[in-house]
């Protein structure tokens, strides 16, 4: 347990992300009356395979989530079987690791997470958060033409980058601010950043001159939004 805690300790110092660890115990009542105190963002990595019986850890992740419904829950574990029913228990679950934890893998995971806190915590202020790797890009919205889906990565296009990341549209919109509606499966376009509409040619064009194709599917969701 101090090998995992030294190691994300020093995740933290590298990424200067705004975390602190909290808990490192092997008991159960500690965790549950933390549980009873905390008022924050908190992640917590549990063992599925808790003295040896996996529904120990199952059952403890059950009680954090009806505790907290915004806690972030990562299992680690070495039995495959422990997934199956983790997935299957309403737990929700934000990543799994499987035994012995490596430090890459605990960057990405913990780079997921804080960019996505970071989103939904920030959905009143003017940057949108993304991580590459273990770095977190701060990106001012009214700087994003539009994110383009693209092979398994969405990429955000601004009049002087691309940025590419693992995320999917779908997932994108239920985070974004107001000011983004979807034009076509592959595009969410940045509404104060539209030029011209054509729906006779079906094509939008941005102020940089880039031009996006309009779907039949979202023609009427980007005519709602744009009042026409």
């Amino acid at each position: 347990m101090e090998k995992l805690k030294k190691q994300i300790q020093n995740i933290i110092d590298q990424t200067g992300y705004n975390m602190k660890i909290s808990l490192l115990t092997t008991k159960l009542k500690k965790v549950m009356d933390y549980l009873e105190v905390d008022d924050g963002i908190s992640i917590y990595i549990i063992d599925v395979d808790y003295d040896n019986n996996h529904l120990v850890g199952i059952k403890l992740a059950k009680q954090i989530r009806e505790k907290d419904r915004n806690a972030y829950i990562v299992f680690n574990t070495m039995r495959t079987d422990s997934v199956y029913n983790v997935m299957t228990g309403l737990i929700r679950p934000s990543g799994f690791f499987k035994k012995p934890i490596h430090k890459e893998d605990m960057q990405i995971l913990m780079g997921d997470i804080y960019r996505d806190y970071l989103n939904l915590q920030g959905e009143n202020d003017d940057l949108f958060h993304v991580n590459i790797g273990s770095n977190i890009y701060h990106i001012e919205y009214r700087r994003i033409l539009y994110f383009e889906a693209f092979q398994k990565k969405v990429y955000i296009h601004t009049p002087n980058q691309r940025i590419g990341y693992y995320d999917s549209l779908a997932d994108l919109v239920k985070r974004l601010n107001n000011q983004f509606v979807r034009c076509h499966r592959s595009y969410l376009v940045n509404v104060d950043n539209i030029k011209k509409v054509s729906f006779t040619d079906m094509i939008l064009e941005m102020k940089d001159g880039r031009k996006i194709d309009i779907s039949r599917t979202y023609k009427n969701v980007l005519k709602k939004k744009l009042n026409l």
